[in-house]
């Protein structure tokens, strides 16, 4: 008898927290009529996150601030020589960009908050 092993583990799922979750949230706090115009609005915010990013993806050290919340990071890491086992050779490995989330000090202490 052969048994496959899987070296991928996996980790547990928490709850997730959808676009619809927060659509329902902004309703309540800005008194919308409808999930529809709520839901536009958080479309529109994470839009406008996700092109600034993406316009200045290029430029290195680029931040954006969203205050109470966190900043994203650019950062560039050039590429390493590293030595191809299989082959022998040696090579350059390419230019990455990175996109980092830090969250304020809020955040932070509510993740180093002991489990219940």
């Amino acid at each position: 008898m052969v048994t496959k092993t899987s070296f991928a583990t996996k980790r547990p799922k928490g709850s997730q927290v959808g676009r619809d979750t927060i659509a329902a949230r902004v309703r309540a706090a800005l008194n919308l009529s409808s999930d529809r115009e709520a839901n536009n609005i958080v479309v529109a915010v994470l839009d406008a996150i996700m092109g600034e990013i993406t316009e200045n993806i290029d430029t290195n050290g680029f931040t954006l601030k969203l205050p109470s919340f966190g900043k994203f990071e650019v950062r560039h890491k050039q590429g390493k020589m590293r030595k191809i086992p299989l082959t022998g050779k040696t090579q350059m490995t390419v230019d990455k960009r990175k996109v980092k989330f830090i969250p304020l000090a809020r955040l932070r202490e509510l993740e180093s908050r002991p489990l219940k």
